[in-house]
Order: C-alpha cells, then sequence, then structure tokens
C-alpha cells in the first residue's frame, strides 16, 4: 500500500498523527513532511503534555523520539499502553541500544526508527502504521470477550467492498524453509496474497473479515486454495500453514469438511506469538484433536509478542519460528546478534527446533549459521512462488 493510499473508511485528511520530539527543528521538519503527504499533524516537544493531550483526540499513529530529558519514548510508551493497546506508535532515535530495542518490542512498538530518517521511509512507515492501526481495532473490536462490535452500514458497506476485492484474488505461494547444516528442504510456508494490498497478511485480512462475519468464509477458502495447490508437494516436506486461533473449534481444521485435514501429516500450523492468552487457551483446548489428526504444531513471530513463554508452555510446539524484524542486520548488528544469541540457548535448553525467518542476505545467512543455527526460510533461499521451486543455497 502506499503511504498516501487511505485504510478502510479512514480519509486522508481524518489521518490525524501525533510527532513528540524534544528538538524544536526536528519537530518542525517531522511536522511539515507529513503534512504536505496529507495527515493531519500534531507536535508536542513533551512526552509527558502529550499522554495528557491523547486522550481528547483520536490518533491513527504516534511518533515520538526516544531520547528526551523530561520522560524518555520508551517510558512514554509504557505508559501509554496502559490505557491504548492499539495506537501505533513509531519510536525513533539516534543512538539505538539493545536495552531500548528490546523495550520497544515488550511495549508494542510498531517500528523502531534510526535518525535522520529519510521522507519516503518516514512516510511509508506512518503510512503502514495507520493501516494497521485501524486493523488492530477493528481485530480487537472483534475478538475482545468473545463478541463483535456493531459496525455502521456505511463502515459495513467499505468493508465488504474491500474483502470482495481480497476474496475474488486470493492465490497462495509457497516460500522454502530449509536446513543450513544439511543444506536440505525442510518444507514450504503457505502465503496467503491477494490484490488488496492493504491485506498483506492472513492476520489482518482476518482481522477484517471478522467485522463482518466473513473470517470463516476466508479461512476456508485460503485453506481450500491451500489444499488444491498441494499435488506437487515434495515427498516429506512440511507445509507450514498459518491459523486463526478459533479456526480448530469452527471446524475449519479437523472434520469431514476440514480442507487441511487429508494433509494434515505433512501440515505444520502457525499461531502466532502476539496471539492473545484468551485466544491460545482457546486454540490450546483443540490441541488433541489437531495432534489426533496429525498435524504439527508452531509458534510464530517469537522475540515480537507480548504473551512472552506463555504460548510455548499452553501449546507445547513442535517448532517455533522467529520474528525476520530480529533477524535484520544480525551479521552488522551487535545488539541483535546477542539477542538472537539469547533466545537460541533458551529453545536449546527446551529442546525445540527454532526457525529463523526473513533471512535475506547472505550474510545473514553465515551469521545464523554462526550462531549454530539450523532452520531459516527468506528470500536468500528462495522467493515466494505459485509452485514449489528447490530452495538455493
Amino acid at each position: 500500500m502506499s503511504a498516501a493510499a487511505t485504510p478502510l473508511s479512514v480519509s486522508a485528511s481524518a489521518r490525524r498523527v501525533l510527532v513528540i520530539d524534544d528538538e524544536p527543528a526536528v519537530l518542525k521538519v517531522l511536522g511539515i513532511v507529513l503534512q504536505r503527504r496529507g495527515f493531519t499533524v500534531d507536535t508536542m516537544s513533551s512526552a509527558k503534555d502529550a499522554l495528557a493531550l491523547i486522550p481528547q483526540k483520536k490518533y491513527h499513529a504516534i511518533l515520538s523520539d526516544i531520547i528526551m530529558p523530561e520522560m524518555t519514548g520508551v517510558e512514554f510508551l509504557r505508559e501509554l499502553r496502559r490505557h491504548d493497546l492499539d495506537v501505533p506508535v513509531i519510536l525513533m532515535t539516534a543512538g539505538p541500544t539493545l536495552d531500548s530495542a528490546i523495550d520497544a518490542v515488550e511495549y508494542g512498538a510498531q517500528q523502531y526508527l534510526l535518525k535522520p530518517v529519510e521522507p519516503d521511509a518516514l512516510v511509508t512507515a506512518v503510512g503502514r502504521a495507520v493501516a494497521l492501526g485501524e486493523l488492530a481495532r477493528a481485530k480487537r473490536d472483534a475478538l475482545a470477550g468473545g463478541g463483535r462490535k456493531s459496525v455502521s452500514l456505511d463502515e459495513r458497506a467499505d468493508l465488504e467492498a474491500v474483502l470482495k476485492r481480497a476474496y475474488e484474488t486470493i492465490r497462495i505461494a509457497f516460500q522454502p524453509v530449509v536446513s543450513l547444516k544439511s543444506k536440505s528442504l525442510l518444507g514450504y510456508e503457505a502465503l496467503m496474497r491477494c490484490d488488496e494490498t492493504l491485506f498483506a497478511s492472513y492476520a489482518s485480512l482476518l482481522a477484517a473479515s471478522d467485522r463482518v462475519a466473513w473470517r470463516p468464509l476466508m479461512a476456508r477458502t485460503i485453506y481450500q486454495r491451500i489444499a488444491a495447490s498441494c499435488s506437487e508437494l515434495p515427498d516429506g516436506a512440511l507445509l507450514f500453514v498459518n491459523v486463526h486461533p478459533w479456526d480448530a473449534q469452527e471446524g475449519l481444521l479437523t472434520g469431514a469438511e476440514a480442507p487441511l485435514e487429508p494433509l494434515a501429516r505433512s501440515i505444520v500450523l502457525e499461531i502466532s506469538d502476539r496471539t492473545s492468552p484468551a485466544q491460545i487457551d482457546s486454540f490450546a483446548n483443540g490441541i488433541p484433536a489437531l495432534r489426533g489428526a496429525g498435524y504439527r504444531i508452531a509458534v510464530d513471530d517469537l522475540g515480537t509478542g507480548g504473551s512472552g513463554m506463555n504460548s510455548y508452555a499452553k501449546l507445547a510446539p513442535d517448532f517455533v519460528k522467529l520474528d525476520g524484524r530480529l533477524i535484520q542486520g544480525l551479521d552488522t548488528n551487535d545488539a541483535s546478534a546477542r539477542m538472537t544469541r539469547g533466545i537460541y540457548a533458551l529453545c536449546r535448553e527446551l529442546g525445540v527446533p527454532v526457525i529463523a525467518e526473513g533471512v535475506e542476505t547472505a550474510g545473514e545467512r553465515d551469521a545464523l549459521s554462526a550462531l549454530g543455527a539450523d532452520l531459516a526460510q527468506g528470500h536468500a533461499f528462495g522467493m515466494p512462488s505459485a509452485t514449489f521451486v528447490p530452495p538455493k543455497f
């Protein structure tokens, strides 16, 4: 989605952004750049003052410096999350540290930008944050307490029009998952693709679908298209499939009408580490039936979710997948290397295989090998494709 695209029913002029920075010159430049790209911008030089302002206005994204004298950006984020779980926050700093990166992840920062930020990168990041923030609110409204928040007729029409375009163009791409040590294929991840650019992921599509009760239809359609594409899956290869935590109890994964059950012994079901504890519990209740059918389980996005080891303890996964954001620049970023090394050490103690996602470069691949890592996925081994293309090493 382009930075100027409108997420769902949010008009360009209504995309209100709050920018916080104690340097007046930086604050002015950031405000001008965003205003020129169609955002409505408020600027504040104090994070404490910003906290008082936020309840009075609806912000679609917040951009904050980290290093500020009165209250740091991480302290601001921590306090904000006591009251608003959904508004996307982008943190900026000229001096990144391991602690600030860990804290940013822990409290749900949308992105972590290094100063000076290029204007195009800034606008892209804020535009993406606005869109994802709207979907986060939609998802929380739909799933909180197991009920759905009603939507207006106008909003429903907007959602259904967007979802119809997505539904008509759903297709599946497959990306290799490999063993670095043996230079062999472990399997493929099935990735949802569609022509509606707002929905870059399965999770974002389902969050919007749930608001108009389309989620089971979308999920079943995706699973049907995965199953229809698997006749050429190489012998012995696993297929990693992202699933919603309620799918297990809605007859979408087991039973006569479940499209994937005939392939269950080849399939690893991925549940995100960002999934809420209540949803983890819901999925865990269905695990005996899933394992009985032959499915294996993976926890996805390890290292970026808020559930800590809750998902691991409840699900006892066969694999965990390390979020690609922790792999970016692994060969050049000492902080990333230390964090990744710690996660691998913990998972070795627990005896669970780790798959590193988002391995884009030869340098990142070699840095993983140096850490003793084995399983990996990313553009370094193959781009997502409509067919099962052999990996490259």
